[in-house]
């Protein structure tokens, strides 16, 4: 890309990264201390802190979501590790690593509304064991979701967590040399097992810490799984503070923004911690890794965690197959394993209402991620730019560090103070400014996707071109973003992904004037409605995987379809020149 003035680009592109975050921390820090100038508030004082910590829900909330939010990263890294240790490099695992994208690609509210069909007390799983084994001919009086000790929420972020990390792990197999490791240490007659937890698990997990923070971070902070599936007296805080933002009482925003600040304090105790447990850990068990043993009790815990693993996997699956069947059901009553009577008029019933969603989810989901697409080739290209060398392109730049903290700040933290910059500026309730915060999620999954093939790509290719005619922004788009074809495809498709999913963003941003898939899902999701929810969630799922599908195939495809059309259009042109002489 022929830039000029790259340093003037890198200092607007940070700046415009900066504003949004210290904007909606400011708007959230200030009536943490009792500021806040539209309720009449202008002195700073530690009021709302102390009706926080008098408040009992307060403590009820940290608890669940202490318990929900460091169980499931644990059980979603131990299941990772354990699926890659016992499949990886074997035929049968690419199967099981082809499975991973739909379940990446589909959002979390889907993916949490097809548990709740499926483990609910009238649910799939009850319905297939009944009458013959359980003897239930009415649904049992149990608590299988939306439990108190959030079994089901973690279930539902493990789910969602464990495809992932996995998806991570194997994108780093190579730098770790992780296939030469496996031959000499199965030569020297190490179990395969005993082999990662001694060798390849520790060189694994640096280079996997970022993406295990961000799962910590998400799984503390999640506000649309926790309201589909999980407990509600109490909530977990995130959801808490979500309803004491919305309280008709304007005062209890003091008190939410307090317990916001204090949310994000959490998540750098439990970071912090995680770390310091790591590193116990791995002084524990230094002794164990360098005793040469060639099998190991401790084996016996990746085993279990490939049953588990496998187990999860299976329930995503069925999960969200019970999406279409409950949007074709007419007549499905328990316990019956299917439904008895099929129809289209669920679907023909919710067409008004599903068109007007899908038209808001796919605007503002195309105009975010081609935006962030074309943000990202900037910041990339400036990041070239800056560096002359083959190894400094591999150094952190500013971008590299501002990147992660969307990610790792949790939403109810700051959203709420870009809110107040909204109400401030009339954008509130505006198309426009639900396009702004879903790019503000978009723009780091599309860069981070885009940054290796990019600053890898062979800038020879296109030096030649430009040697041969020069123009450069022609060569550009012709030589070198043509070469990108699947990296950008594939950057498009997760942060299309991504942008179907946000709920939060929408929600404040949109006001309830613009609703989407994931937020009218959310909704719906407690009215009983199952067939119509079921439609709502099947859309919020199939897009991304449509999207995903693309991403593939059109790449291989691209220069076959250009080069038939160029000599369709020629053979037109022709015809058209015969026929005028």
């Amino acid at each position: 890309m022929p830039l000029k003035h790259a340093k003037w680009i890198t200092g607007i592109i940070t700046l415009l990264l900066i504003f949004p975050i210290v904007i909606g921390l400011v708007g959230t820090l200030l009536p943490a201390f009792a500021y806040f100038p539209p309720l009449g508030e202008h002195t700073i004082s530690l009021a709302p802190w102390r009706q926080l910590f008098d408040q009992g829900e307060f403590y009820a909330s940290l608890k669940l979501t202490l318990i929900t939010g460091i169980g499931a990263p644990i059980l979603s890294l131990w299941l990772a590790l354990s699926l890659l240790a016992w499949g990886y490099q074997r035929p049968f695992f690419r199967k099981i690593e082809a499975l991973l994208s739909p379940i990446l690609a589909i959002p979390h509210a889907a993916i949490a509304i097809g548990l709740l069909f499926l483990l609910s007390p009238s649910g799939w799983l009850v319905r297939l064991f009944s009458p013959w084994l359980t003897g239930f001919d009415r649904p049992p009086n149990w608590i299988t979701v939306q439990d108190p000790y959030g079994v089901s929420l973690i279930l539902a972020l493990v789910i969602k967590e464990m495809p992932y990390l996995l998806y991570v792990m194997l994108a780093t197999m190579k730098s770790i040399k992780a296939r030469e490791s496996l031959q000499v240490g199965q030569a020297l007659g190490y179990s395969r097992f005993t082999l990662w937890r001694k060798v390849l698990i520790p060189q694994l997990y640096p280079i996997i810490r970022l993406p295990i923070f961000i799962v910590i971070a998400f799984s503390l902070t999640v506000v649309d799984l926790a309201l589909v599936i999980g407990p509600n007296t109490p909530s977990t805080l995130a959801v808490t503070l979500l309803r004491w933002f919305n309280d008709p009482d304007l005062s209890m925003r003091l008190m939410a923004s307090a317990g916001a600040i204090s949310l994000m304090l959490v998540i750098v105790l439990v970071l912090a911690s995680w770390e310091v447990a790591h590193l116990l850990f791995r002084q524990l068990t230094r002794a164990e890794r360098s005793n040469g043993k060639r099998f190991g009790l401790t084996d016996n815990i990746l085993r279990l965690g490939v049953v588990l693993g496998l187990f999860t996997l299976l329930n995503a699956f069925v999960a969200l197959a019970l999406l279409p069947i409950w949007s074709l059901a007419r007549r499905w009553r328990f316990p019956d394993a299917l439904p008895s009577q099929w129809t289209w008029d669920n679907i023909d019933r919710a067409m008004p209402l599903l068109m007007e969603l899908s038209r808001n989810t796919l605007i503002v989901a195309i105009v975010a991620t081609l935006i962030a697409c074309g943000i990202s080739l900037v910041m990339l290209e400036t990041k070239r730019h800056a560096t002359t060398t083959a190894t400094a392109l591999n150094r952190p730049h500013v971008f590299d560090w501002l990147i992660y903290v969307p990610i790792l700040l949790p939403q109810i933290g700051f959203l709420f103070g870009l809110h107040i910059l909204l109400i401030y500026l009339n954008l509130n309730g505006d198309l426009c400014a639900i396009i702004a915060l879903h790019l503000m999620y978009v723009l780091p999954y599309v860069y981070l996707t885009l940054k290796g093939p990019y600053l890898a790509y062979q800038e020879e290719y296109l030096q030649q071109a430009n040697r041969l005619n020069h123009r450069p922004w022609r060569n550009y788009v012709l030589v070198k973003i043509a070469m990108l074809k699947p990296a950008l495809f594939t950057a498009f498709a997760i942060g299309f992904s991504v942008s179907i999913a946000q709920y939060l963003p929408t929600l404040i941003a949109g006001e309830g004037r613009y609703s989407t898939l994931t937020t009218e899902a959310v909704a719906q999701a407690a009215s009983g409605d199952r067939k119509q929810v079921g439609s709502m969630a099947l859309l919020q799922a199939v897009f991304p995987i449509l999207v995903f599908w693309l991403a593939l195939a059109i790449p291989p495809r691209w220069t076959k379809w250009r080069l038939a059309l160029k000599t369709l259009f020629s053979k037109n042109s022709k015809r058209n020149q015969k026929c005028s002489v």
